[in-house]
Order: structure tokens, then C-alpha cells, then sequence
């Protein structure tokens, strides 16, 4: 390219879209295959490898950037597009072909990075065999003075302490793992669930035949068609969790549960499937399937989805009532907005009706024949298996999780409280806190009082299920966990509410987010302020903030310097913008008492009224900051109080 300068020759898009991809899932918590699908890159798998990759080796990664300070004295290189590139150079393609600015910058010091790039050392710097037998070699006197210290009798004490340890401590163990198992998980098979722990299991993959465009039957036999083995079902859910650990291919299974719902080795790959792109097929974990069967809407019904987007569980719902009744489908954000819809129309759901909006400022009155809802909240995705694999079990802030709880919580309530004719309600999340589980749970039921009760998750799904909530919260064992290391799909948690229309249901106080309700009560407090209209209010004010000078001195010898009138700008504007409801008020007992005055010639009593503001605006003084006036807004509120002044 003798035409062109290093410079203006761009980066692969693979790498670049890699590199946002990565910083994304760091930074923002995404998640890594819906980022890639959203990217709508062609390379798919090329980005997925590379992405998982690069994650995977964030200190080995970390180590070498730092080794090398490529990012001190190359300030302008991308830190994301620079992890891309060496994770390429080092475990991936061994070679970088282009010669734009990043890539030859991160050539430039390649050498460097393969000296380094002993990645078994790099996390764990470990000594080799010579240098253990050189330590041993160089301190022979101190092995032996060691070995003098071990005395006839320490030894013996110490074989005494083992041998009571070996015979006691497993009898222990073991009948208390057992106990532990029965009583608070309800697992009866204990060596099942140990073996299931202690090996690693690759999650299998799950297809969901979209019966809307594709019956079962033939979906199946397409399947067949194609080389793939049916496997016969299975007598109970172990013996199934046994024969899906055992897949390989061409074997494939039904789900034990959802029927539509096949299972095939976790290798197989059908992103670029037929019948996936036309949405005959969907990809679709089984917890998350699970949440739409225990719902279980029936034909014909009305069905709120509050949190729909990217739309699978949406679709799951269309197919399950046959594409009758009517499904509201809610989704705030706008790209989350846009996938759901791309998912309704690609699967063929017409009863779907797509609603861009805010589920919480969903009316009664707008859905008043709903009967179903499916309230699938914000969470923290700690359940999800590829993060867990990439990142381990992650630590996640509490701060952060009780922001979360407080926003589930009041999405529940709005769901279960604010739709009279709602039969059943059904709550998941795709995490393993219980700060956003039990927690959850336990206060709607405190809420409720009564008016709905909990479904025992084990008799919805016939006592075949193994993991259950705990006991110590008020939900008790009646909801169900989907455990990763058992049930072999992502960790989720479902709880089925069920209404009892013998009780009434609680008054509904709509609550408002706390950030929300802080302006609100801040602008009521500077309300308050301005429609002050006597001099003991005044005095207050002097007190409660030890000014030197008071605002109406100082107004009156007109000395509000510019750093005062630019700091009370955005102040002013809103209390004037936000004093409408408080002049409405006063206006409004002015008005009654000027007819009464005209109809009776009596005056009117409005003391009562006068004493409630002034109370009113007492307490608010008490927690009121100082204050400052520009003159020009304080004439001008000055001459209306006189207007409005009650005789």
C-alpha cells in the first residue's frame, strides 16, 4: 500500500470489535455471548474464542502489560485492543498480519513478550526441581536440627492425634453431610450429588423446537434425518441428569421437564443451523425455559411479561399457549426494545403485543385483564455458567446487591399488588444471592398478607428436583433453585406465587426510586421556604443558621455578589418551576374564601388551615440548609404574597 501511512491504515475489525466486547463484559458486567450476537460480527466463533481467551488469561495479561510498560510508553494504544493483541500473538493465531499503528506497536515488542510468556510461571512462580534440591543441599544442618527437635514422645502424641483423626472425623463427616443433604437441601441420593460436585461437567446444549413454526414430532425427526439418534426417555430425574453426563454424539435426549426441549452434546454447534435462522429453533438454557412452564399460562388467557427483552421466555409463553389469548411484552431499553421485537417476529409469536415502556409505571386500568405475569427482573447474573467459568465465583458488592434487591422487590410488588385479576405470578432470576432470592420473597409475602400464598416447586414439577430455598427464610423449601453443578444449566432461582381470591388484597402505595423521592422532598422543603409569610419564620431562619447577616438585610442593601447569584441559579429555577402546586393551594383558599365572603358578608375561619402550613413549615425549616435569594426573585415573590395575603 505505498499510498497510504501507517497511520490511516485501520485495525481488523475482529480485533477492535473483540476488544469492546472484552471491555464491555469487564467494565459493564455484560454478558459475553450476547454482546457477540449483538455485534453481529460474521466471524462468530473466531470472536467468541478470541474474547474467552483474552479473558481467561486477564493475569497472565495483566502481568505482561506491566512487565514490559508497553502501556506507559505507548500512551496512545486502546489497554482492551492491546490485551486482544497479544492474547492473539501468544495463544492464538502465533502471528500478527497487518500493519496498522496498534499491531506494530505490539510487535515491536514481541520478543520481550515471549520471553515472558511462560504462562504456567506466570501466576504462580514455582520452583524447579534443581532449585528445591540445591535449598535442601544448602541447608543440611538446619534439616538436622529440626529432626532433633521431633522427640520420641512429640511423635508419638502426634501418630496418637492422627489415628483418632482418621477413625472419628469421617464417621462425622459423613453422617453430617448426610443429615445437612436430607433435611436442608432434600437430596436422597448423596453420592449422586457428590460425584456431581467433585468432577467437572460441561453444561450440554439445549434446543428449544419453537412449536409455533415447527411441530415436535417433526422436529425430532429432522433431527433423525440428519444423522441423530433419539435416546429413550427416562424413569426419574436421576437416572436422566446420569444419561445427559454420558451424551456424546450423535446421541441426543428429550428434556425430562419441558418436552420441546432437547438436549444434545455440549460441543454442537447450530448458530449457523437452518433452522435456527429461521426461528424454528431456539437456543434457549433449561432454566430459563423452566421460568415459562411453571407459569404455564392457559389458551386464550392474558399474559404480562414485565421484563421481556431479548424475548425467548416471551416466545416460550406464545408457544405454550398456542399462539392464542394476548401477550403484553415490556421492555424499557431501547436496544433491549429492538431485540425483543427481532425475537417475536423471527419466532413467529403474533399474540405478542411489544409495549416500550417502563414496567413500573404500568396502570391497572391499562391491563386490567391480566392474568398471568412473568416478573423476570434486573439482577446481578452471578448464576450464569460462562461468567462463572471465565471470573469464578465472583464477590459481588453489597451495596450494589441491596440497590438490586430494592429494585426487585418494588417490581414484584407492582406485579403482584396493582393487577386485581392476576392468578399466578412467577418470579426468577438468574443469580445464587439470597440477598435477591429468599430475601426477595420473604418480604413480598410480609406485603401481601395473605392474598397470595406460595407453590410448592416440588410438586409442580412431581418431586422431581433436587435444590430447593432454604428453610431459615418465610418462603421456607417452597422455592426452587437450579444448581449448575447438578441440574447441568445456568444457576437460577424460581418462585410461583398463586392468588387466593377469598382474601382482598392490600391497598397498593405506589413507591417511589430513592433518588426520586430525595429531589421530591427537596423541593417541597424549598417550597415551603418561599411561601413563608411571617416574621417568626424569618427568625427561625436567623437561628437555625447563625448568619451574620439575614437574607432580607441583605437584600435590602442589595449585596448578593455574582458567586452567590451563579450558585442559587439552578436553585431558584427549580423551586419557581417546581412552586406550582403550592400556589394552587394557596389560590384555592383564597378563592373559597372570597365566595364565602361574597355570598355570607361573614369572614371566614381558615386559622386551621393557616396553623397546618405554618407547622408544616416549621418541620421542614428545622432540616432546611442555608438559603440564598437572588433580589430580583425575592421582590417578585414579595409582591405576590401581598396579593395573596388572607384578611
Amino acid at each position: 500500500m505505498p499510498n497510504r501511512t501507517v497511520h490511516s491504515i485501520k485495525v481488523p475489525r475482529l480485533y477492535k470489535t473483540a476488544a469492546k466486547i472484552v471491555q464491555e463484559v469487564r467494565e459493564k458486567h455484560g454478558s459475553l455471548k450476547t454482546l457477540i450476537y449483538e455485534g453481529k460480527h460474521p466471524n462468530v466463533s473466531g470472536i467468541y474464542a478470541l474474547c474467552y481467551k483474552t479473558l481467561a488469561k486477564e493475569t497472565q495479561l495483566t502481568y505482561l502489560l506491566n512487565k514490559i510498560k508497553i502501556l506507559i510508553n505507548e500512551p496512545g494504544l486502546d489497554p482492551w485492543l492491546a490485551r486482544i493483541l497479544v492474547t492473539e500473538l501468544l495463544w492464538g493465531k502465533k502471528t500478527l498480519k497487518s500493519e496498522c499503528k496498534p499491531i506494530q506497536t505490539v510487535l515491536a515488542y514481541e520478543q520481550k513478550l515471549r520471553e515472558l510468556s511462560n504462562i504456567d510461571d506466570v501466576e504462580r512462580p514455582r520452583k524447579t526441581d534443581q532449585q528445591k534440591v540445591n535449598q535442601k543441599e544448602s541447608s543440611p544442618d538446619q534439616n538436622k536440627d529440626q529432626g532433633a527437635i521431633m522427640t520420641f514422645v512429640a511423635v508419638l502424641g502426634k501418630l496418637f492425634i492422627y489415628s483418632m483423626a482418621m477413625f472419628t472425623l469421617p464417621f462425622v463427616a459423613f453422617f453430617g453431610v448426610q443429615h445437612i443433604m436430607k433435611v436442608e437441601f432434600h437430596i436422597r441420593d448423596e453420592l449422586h450429588f457428590c460425584v456431581c460436585c467433585c468432577n467437572y461437567i460441561k453444561k450440554p446444549r439445549y434446543v428449544r423446537i419453537n412449536t409455533l413454526l415447527l411441530p415436535l414430532e417433526k422436529g425430532i425427526s429432522y433431527f433423525q434425518e440428519e444423522g441423530w439418534h433419539i435416546m429413550p426417555k427416562c424413569s426419574n430425574y436421576i437416572e436422566y441428569l446420569d444419561a445427559v453426563k454420558k451424551l456424546k454424539q450423535p446421541n441426543f435426549i428429550q428434556d425430562f421437564h419441558i418436552p420441546e426441549l432437547l438436549v444434545f452434546p455440549s460441543n454442537t454447534i447450530f448458530y449457523k443451523h437452518s433452522k435456527y435462522q429461521s426461528g424454528e429453533i431456539v437456543l434457549q438454557d433449561k432454566a430459563s425455559c423452566l421460568s415459562s412452564y411453571l407459569l404455564n399460562p392457559t389458551r386464550g388467557s392474558v399474559v404480562l411479561d414485565m421484563c421481556a427483552a431479548p424475548g425467548m421466555k416471551t416466545s416460550h409463553l406464545a408457544a405454550i399457549m398456542e399462539n392464542t389469548g394476548k401477550i403484553c411484552a415490556v421492555e424499557v431499553n431501547e436496544f433491549r426494545y429492538q431485540m425483543l421485537c427481532k425475537t417475536i417476529k423471527l419466532t413467529g409469536a403474533s399474540c405478542v403485543e411489544t409495549v416500550h415502556k417502563d414496567a413500573l409505571t404500568l396502570k391497572s386500568d391499562e391491563y386490567p385483564n391480566v392474568e398471568y405475569i412473568l416478573v423476570d427482573p434486573t439482577c446481578s447474573g452471578s448464576g450464569m455458567l460462562d461468567r462463572q467459568k471465565l471470573f469464578g465465583k465472583e464477590k459481588y458488592d453489597p451495596i450494589r446487591l441491596k440497590k438490586l434487591q430494592a429494585f426487585q422487590v418494588l417490581m414484584l410488588r407492582h406485579a403482584l399488588l396493582n393487577f386485581p385479576n392476576v392468578k399466578k405470578v412467577v418470579y426468577s432470576t438468574c443469580s445464587t444471592c439470597p440477598e435477591e432470592n429468599e430475601q426477595v420473597v420473604s418480604e413480598i409475602l410480609e406485603n401481601v398478607q395473605n392474598a397470595y400464598k406460595l407453590l410448592p416447586a416440588k410438586e409442580l414439577l412431581n418431586g422431581n428436583w433436587l435444590n430447593f430455598s432454604s428453610k431459615i427464610y418465610n418462603c421456607s423449601d417452597k422455592c426452587l433453585y437450579i444448581k449448575s453443578n447438578v441440574d447441568l444449566c445456568n444457576d437460577f432461582f424460581i418462585a410461583v406465587f398463586e392468588r387466593d381470591f377469598d382474601v382482598p388484597l392490600p391497598k397498593y402505595k405506589e413507591k417511589k426510586p430513592r433518588q426520586q423521592v430525595a429531589s421530591n422532598n427537596q423541593g417541597k422543603k424549598q417550597i415551603d421556604v418561599l411561601h413563608a409569610e411571617n416574621a417568626n419564620t424569618t427568625r427561625k431562619l436567623k437561628k437555625l443558621g447563625k448568619r451574620k447577616k439575614t437574607n432580607e438585610e441583605t437584600f435590602q442593601n442589595g449585596e448578593t455578589s455574582q458567586n452567590e447569584e451563579t450558585k442559587d441559579n439552578i436553585l431558584i429555577d427549580s423551586v419557581l418551576n417546581a412552586s406550582s402546586d403550592s400556589i394552587e393551594f394557596i389560590q384555592e383558599v383564597k378563592n373559597d374564601s372570597d365566595d364565602n365572603t361574597s355570598q355570607n358578608n361573614d369572614s371566614v375561619d381558615i386559622e386551621p388551615v393557616i396553623k397546618k402550613r405554618k407547622k408544616k413549615i416549621s418541620s421542614m425549616m428545622m432540616k432546611l440548609p442555608r438559603n440564598r435569594f437572588r433580589l430580583s426573585q425575592h421582590k417578585e415573590l414579595r409582591s405576590q404574597k401581598k396579593k395573596r395575603k388572607i384578611v
